[in-house]
């Protein structure tokens, strides 16, 4: 596969670990001058519920522009979008490739990707700021070390 240039991240409700690393990677690629485009998406996503605070906070420390977004669905149109689907659980990956098994070649575990096994990146929701800080450097580590092995 060539260096993917769209990067779609899912996670479950696509409101705080693919909404992060969408976020996050796209401030990583304008500081870089990396051609990427990125979205995220979720397998049981609600429009209705919105990001964290601790994840707003979290990106902008990193210097992340603030940003509105709304939690979508992981679709077969969605998901037709992406040059490399990185999720971020194995149940992620079971499902989206159960439902549309087409995507099974672009479609990998985000901390696998990096390098780091086949790691899940757990989820916060609901727990303490810490959580979202451990999920966030988590989420970091994982896009440093894509980008540095330019994402193959």
């Amino acid at each position: 596969m060539s260096t993917p240039r769209r990067i779609l991240f899912v996670c479950t409700g696509n409101i705080c670990r693919s909404a992060m690393a969408e976020q996050l990677l796209r401030r990583l690629a304008a500081q870089r001058g990396l051609d990427l485009e990125t979205a995220s998406a979720g397998v049981a996503a609600e429009p209705h519920y919105e990001v964290p605070e601790a994840v707003n906070r979290l990106l902008a420390a990193a210097g992340a522009p603030p940003f509105r977004h709304k939690a979508r669905l992981a679709t077969r149109e969605v998901l037709r979008w992406a040059d490399l689907i990185l999720v971020m659980t194995a149940a992620h990956h079971d499902h989206i490739l159960e439902l549309y098994p087409e995507f099974s070649a672009r479609t990998r575990l985000l901390r696998e990707a990096a390098g780091f096994g086949e790691e899940d990146v757990e989820d916060p929701m609901g727990g303490p700021d810490e959580g979202y800080a451990r999920c966030f450097g988590v989420i970091r580590e994982s896009l440093d070390a894509l980008i540095a092995k330019g994402f193959r």
